[in-house]
């Protein structure tokens, strides 16, 4: 399999073609998008499902990359229409050297909270399709003015938020991009792949992101562009049969986790601010949960008087996804510094990794949940791209939305039950990992103890309920 995929990467149409294709689906979402436009929150939360456009981007583009991260990397970045765009605009631009600002990963980490906070709780783009394509073309905006000013894939690598957290949900992935032979990159005379002579080709062109084949030890960078495995095969001073040398390769679980580094406190906050949004979109599965959940923000909004939804959602979600991950993340750190001289800001590096597992488990968990809740959906939608029809007459009731039979729901729990004890499983095994890497002893265990039991004790009152 890994040989003939390797060999489709290696013509000259793939992944182009995909690219044009998944960009021509992306203006069309956005035209539909913008159809769309309402302010009545009953309303709204029911046009997010009966608009196409707004349908497909949050309950399957969305759970579909992050399910396929899981498994196969960053393999949306292949296909992902930005990256032509920004490589287009790069091209023409200014090509500037990236300051160390942009290099650091705190702009990638602020752009993620921004669309977090104000975004999504603000201004509520999941729920409303115009504003879903309003983000979608500042998205856009932004890979364009990176793609001007700075050189080579400057928006993918230093600024793209979804491409980074498929980076780290990806981290455990059995596939990986890889060279089979670091030996051949020793002896390459012309290092095709990092050429600045090949950065701008629209195909066979050197790493965009910063990467050299040989070095890469996980899967949290690359955007699988394939270009590199292109210039090897294509730009050879010396033929050699060893050649084309990177490609997808099976990377076995031993190999994931001793592959396993800290992170920097820029990625460390970030994964911070992931592991309080996973909790909160795992709680809101389920009503009482969501109560929850829900229960101090809704006390602060009470005693406060919050009438404006923007502030609202900006304090829910400083509660929800800074001050409780950040809690969690802390009882660990207090039995750790007992033994331990170590800071929190050295421990959050070494300790976001193990977090990543059980979030992705989560996040996987609440994915399956979502496409399937959705589906009922469909039997409208195309006969109504734009939704407004679509849901007055739900909300009058003359339509109704079939059930999901029994044995589905009965299915996707036990999934949902094997996945979360896989990543709580991978949580210790990364744990095991900082503990011969730092020495912390084995107090960084409360880490999959204290997170990991919050998802099950959810998932068994949920169903025990």
């Amino acid at each position: 399999m890994f040989r003939l995929l390797n060999k489709l990467i290696e013509k000259s149409f793939f992944p182009i073609v995909f690219k044009y294709f998944t960009g021509f689906v992306f203006i069309a979402l956005l035209i539909i998008g913008f159809s769309a436009n309402a302010s009545e929150s009953t309303f709204l939360k029911y046009l997010r499902n009966f608009n196409l456009a707004n349908l497909l981007v949050w309950s399957y583009w969305w759970p579909i990359i992050i399910i396929s991260a899981i498994f196969f990397g960053r393999i949306w970045c292949m296909i992902c229409p930005i990256e032509l765009v920004t490589s287009f605009f790069a091209k023409i631009g200014f090509k500037k050297e990236r300051p160390k600002w942009i290099k650091s990963g705190w702009v990638i980490t602020i752009f993620y909270v921004i669309i977090l906070f104000v975004g999504i709780n603000g201004f509520a783009i999941h729920r409303n399709p115009f504003a879903m394509s309003m983000y979608l073309l500042s998205i856009t905006l932004v890979s364009i003015i990176a793609g001007l000013i700075y050189k080579k894939n400057t928006f993918c690598r230093y600024i793209c938020p979804v491409g980074y957290l498929l980076g780290l949900y990806s981290r455990f992935s059995f596939l990986g991009w890889r060279v089979k032979d670091k030996n051949t990159c020793k002896t390459c005379k012309d290092l095709s792949c990092i050429s600045n002579e090949h950065s701008y080709n629209h195909n066979a062109k050197s790493c965009g992101v910063d990467l050299y084949p040989s070095n890469i030890e996980d899967n949290s960078h690359c955007i699988l562009c394939g270009g590199c495995r292109k210039t090897c095969n294509s730009y050879q001073t010396i033929q050699d049969p060893n050649r084309p040398n990177p490609g997808f390769v099976k990377i076995s679980l031993k190999t994931r986790i001793s592959n396993i580094t800290r992170l920097s406190l820029a990625e460390s906050f970030f994964v911070l601010i992931v592991s309080g949004f996973v909790i909160y979109e795992f709680f809101v599965e389920w009503k009482p949960s969501k109560n929850l959940i829900m229960y101090l923000p809704n006390l602060v909004k009470q005693e406060l008087n919050f009438e404006n939804p923007i502030l609202f959602g900006i304090q829910k979600s400083l509660l929800l996804y800074f001050l409780l991950p950040l809690l969690i993340w802390f009882i660990p750190y207090i039995h750790i510094k007992r033994k331990s001289l170590i800071s929190f800001k050295e421990y959050m590096k070494s300790a976001a990794i193990v977090f990543i597992p059980i979030m992705t488990a989560a996040h996987f968990c609440k994915a399956l949940l979502k496409m399937i809740s959705r589906t009922p959906y469909f039997e409208y939608t195309f006969s109504d791209v734009s939704g407004i029809t679509n849901t007055k007459l739900f909300l009058d009731n003359q339509i109704q939305l079939f059930s999901i039979p029994s044995f589905i729901n009965i299915t996707v729990s036990v999934l949902n039950f094997i996945i979360l004890t896989t990543g709580i499983t991978l949580s210790f095994l990364a744990a095991k990992k900082i503990i011969k890497m730092n020495g912390f002893k084995k107090n960084i265990y409360l880490i999959p103890i204290i997170y990991g039991s919050i998802f099950l004790t959810m998932f068994i009152w949920w169903h025990l309920s």
